[in-house]
């Protein structure tokens, strides 16, 4: 993630065990899941995942965009969707807000945490990264 600075240290706290994607990593091309992070849900009461996207060119709403998805699972293999957000292409950072509940709601039990980009159509290449932290 990049180096927190004066106007951003105060928004939001980072801690490298709950990054779910490295900002400085490749760019990708194609859907791409991250690699899972264990987690117990329950053990959390509020949080949120922050999701910094580089601005990437030939973004279309519907027909040419990248989702990028954060999904929970039980097994580290099944995932389920539990907050979704869609970059128009300029660069933004996301605030996904999760808690415990939401995610037991829809994934009972679950331990894992990831993210997944998933491209539709033909958008330029992602730059992104993404990690929970506490709202």
């Amino acid at each position: 993630m990049p180096r927190s600075t004066i106007a951003n240290r105060r928004a939001t706290i980072f801690d490298k065990a709950l990054e779910l994607r490295d900002y400085t990593a490749a760019a990708i091309s194609a859907t791409t899941a991250g690699t899972a992070i264990s987690l117990q849900a329950t053990k959390l009461k509020s949080y949120k995942c922050v999701v910094d996207v580089a601005a990437h060119t030939g973004f279309v709403a519907t027909s040419a965009q990248w989702d990028i998805t954060v999904e929970a699972s039980t097994d580290n293999s099944t995932f389920k969707p539990v907050g979704t957000v869609t970059p128009q292409g300029t660069q933004n950072r996301f605030d996904l807000p999760l808690s415990g509940e939401w995610v037991e709601d829809i994934v009972s039990g679950a331990l894992y945490v990831r993210v997944k980009a998933t491209k539709t159509g033909s958008p330029g290449n992602l730059t992104y990264g993404a990690f929970l932290t506490v709202c």
